[in-house]
């Protein structure tokens, strides 16, 4: 997006790359103020056309029966060219400019043959309405503005001067004024619909920011997670010496680096959780007795978040339940996929786990929630534990 803030944002791995980049103000008009001269463009020239109608109108009745139907022809051209050209101008906007600049030279040396009206006649009011216009009708076309607002109102004085009667300022002053002033005010609210424009940016970019920062936010959350679960799980494991020996810390730590590198998959096709939950039937310390159906093919998203719940919840039963021989099972039933790990251990209360122990809160719980799957946790005092993962297609 032009001209949007350089926002850091973390990749799949954690590595922090550049969202966005800073670039110049774009000098193209924005879509407040395009949707204001497209609306100028097809509007204004049937302002126009109702003006000149109406003044058409109220001047033909008391005009002299012999210019009667020259003026009535003059009237019916002046009305139709601008309605013409709010429908078709985009099409050959050349050949609407070129039929302006006629209609205005003749509307305004028409004065020699229905008499000089300098002010308050109704060829004065189609020539001050056409001039006023002329800016409103071309907004994407200044100079085409300035043109025939100057070739109306020349034409309307070399009209008077023909006609008899003396050009002077109080003829031609008014309708320069109206015409500066037509000018002017597009000037203001083209203004005003780039200060909409911007306005717009300024609110996408602040969107696009906190989208960013919650998206890094996420991603910090699910590397600490991750971290959780892999290598920060096995140095807890070094160092309380909670798995006796340490044959099984080679195989171990490679998971973790497997895992480490592999987190959050680039790929949208799905992957088989029986194998990703079969590799967990080695943990160090337990026997796992796995009972899963497999193959189960389920989106990356959904597939990880299991496997790593599982596997922060096979760490639980290792450091605190008592219990070697939990049982882990998995299948499909009716689209629903359902993991469900048990133990016989001690067991505990879920309700007095504190609010800031992250393995079950984060690596079980929000994990699932984040993918569209459901993570509960049953256990009681001497009861022992079971964690089951549901995930629907």
């Amino acid at each position: 997006m032009p001209g949007s803030p350089t926002i850091p944002v973390a990749d799949g791995h954690g590595a922090r790359v550049q969202f966005l980049g800073s670039d110049p103000p774009d000098p193209r008009p924005g879509p407040c103020e395009r949707h204001l001269m497209d609306a100028e463009a097809r509007h204004a020239p049937l302002l126009r056309a109702a003006v000149v109608g109406m003044c058409g109108l109220f001047g033909l009745a008391g005009h002299p029966s012999e210019a009667l139907p020259l003026a009535i022809l003059l009237v019916l051209v002046a009305t139709a060219l601008p309605c013409a050209q709010s429908r078709w101008h985009p099409r050959a906007p050349h050949v609407f400019i070129a039929a302006n600049a006629a209609i205005a030279v003749v509307v305004g040396l028409s004065q020699v043959v229905f008499g000089a009206q300098p002010t308050g006649g109704w060829l004065f009011a189609i020539v001050s309405i056409t001039s006023v216009t002329a800016y409103v009708d071309w907004p994407r076309r200044p100079v085409t503005g300035h043109v025939l607002a100057a070739l109306t109102i020349g034409a309307h004085a070399a009209g008077c001067a023909l006609a008899g009667t003396a050009v002077s300022v109080a003829i031609v002053w008014p309708l320069l004024v109206q015409a500066l002033l037509a000018w002017t005010g597009l000037l203001l609210v083209r203004h005003a619909a780039r200060l909409c424009d911007r306005l717009v940016l300024a609110a996408e970019r602040r969107r696009v920011a906190a989208a960013a920062a919650r998206a890094q936010r996420t991603a910090d959350r699910a590397y600490l997670a991750m971290l959780h679960d892999t290598a920060s799980t096995t140095l807890l494991m070094v160092s309380t010496g909670a798995a006796g020996t340490y044959d099984w810390l080679p195989a171990a730590a490679r998971r973790d680096v497997e895992v480490l590198t592999s987190y959050t998959p680039v790929t949208d096709r799905d992957v088989d959780l029986a194998g990703l939950l079969q590799s967990l039937t080695g943990y160090p310390g337990l026997t796992v007795r796995a009972d899963i159906a497999g193959p189960l093919t389920v989106p990356p998203g959904p597939a990880y978040a299991i496997y790593h719940g599982v596997r922060e919840a096979l760490s639980n039963v290792h450091r605190h339940t008592g219990d070697r021989n939990p049982a882990l099972t998995g299948h499909e039933l009716d689209g629903r996929v359902v993991v469900r790990l048990s133990d016989r251990g001690r067991g505990f209360d879920p309700d007095t786990v504190p609010a800031h122990r992250h393995g079950i809160a984060e690596s079980v719980r929000a994990r699932m929630a984040a993918v569209g799957g459901v993570a509960e946790v049953r256990s009681a005092p001497g009861r022992g534990t079971t964690v089951e993962w549901t995930w629907s297609r």
